[in-house]
């Protein structure tokens, strides 16, 4: 059963989140690590500002494979989904829309055509590298099993601005002052809440 944490992102010069030493998703000692990380713009008064937080999270040297094969295979399916439907909408859209002579339209010598076929051919990128790698997802199935079930698909970590690595999901809340940490193996996670339970924030408020 999977927990779920509060904790505040750490300042800079603050102590870091920590981690039980050893590996986070199946208990075996600690051999190698995985970067947790978290990128979001936000507003700070009249400013939009990148806040940036990395997490070395310890993992086993299987576990540490795991996350990055599982990475790759989500990863390679939706780049190539979305350069090849992206790109083809893209030209099919641009010349279709310039033969029909809507570059014709406005100011002379403008470019209604490759606006037209650009903003096709992202939300058809999109589109494609989801379904490419959903579709790897289920090809791939037989090899990786939970390990892949239980990442989310990169669609959705871009969406929600979160991260993913073996037996832990990192999300920030709306501010971007506190992430919601979720652990797969409950015994981590008890260790997790006896190492930083001063800092941990009562459920029910941050994260949405």
């Amino acid at each position: 059963m999977s927990r779920t944490f509060q904790i505040p992102i750490p300042a800079e010069g603050q102590s870091p989140i920590t981690f039980p030493n050893r590996c986070v998703s199946c208990g075996a000692p600690r051999q190698a690590e995985s970067t947790l990380q978290i990128n979001r713009l936000v507003q700070r008064g009249k400013q939009q500002v990148q806040v940036s937080a990395k997490y070395p999270v310890p993992h086993c040297e299987r576990c540490a494979r795991s996350t990055k094969a599982v990475f790759l295979a989500g990863c390679i399916p939706y780049v190539l989904g979305f350069l090849l439907v992206g790109g083809l909408a893209f030209i099919v859209i641009t010349f279709g829309a310039s033969l029909l002579g809507l570059d014709e339209y406005g100011q002379p010598n403008n470019a209604n055509s490759l606006i037209l076929g650009a903003a096709v051919g992202l939300v058809a990128g999109l589109v494609g590298g989801f379904i490419f790698e959903l579709g790897a997802r289920i090809v791939l199935l037989p090899v990786f099993g939970r390990a892949l079930l239980q990442a989310p698909l990169l669609a959705s970590q871009f969406v929600n601005d979160s991260d993913y690595v073996a037996g832990l999901k990192a999300k920030p809340d709306p501010k971007t002052t506190q992430i919601q940490l979720t652990f797969t193996n409950d015994e981590i996670a008890s260790e997790f809440q006896a190492l930083n339970a001063a800092r941990l924030i009562p459920a029910g408020s941050g994260v949405r």
